[in-house]
């Protein structure tokens, strides 16, 4: 299963993400950022790509400003 990272502005963010969509159950984990990508915080969300549109959903209702990254 494609993973997908996304990023946060801040370390509140991610948190605050990370509990919302787990409560609505979306499976995710906070991990440190991927060498790969560039971030103003030093932690991510993993997610499945299949979740990507309801973690959107979820984020956006919630004003939490996310990026979306591709794992390499």
């Amino acid at each position: 299963m494609q993973k997908l990272i996304v990023i946060f502005e801040s370390t509140h963010g991610v948190i605050k993400a990370e509990r919302i969509c787990t409560r609505e159950g979306v499976n995710c984990q906070a991990i440190p950022v991927p060498r790969f990508i560039s971030s103003d915080c030093g932690i991510a969300l993993e997610i499945n790509e299949s979740d990507k549109q309801q973690v959107e959903r979820i984020l956006s209702a919630h004003a939490i400003n996310h990026e979306f990254k591709q794992m390499p």
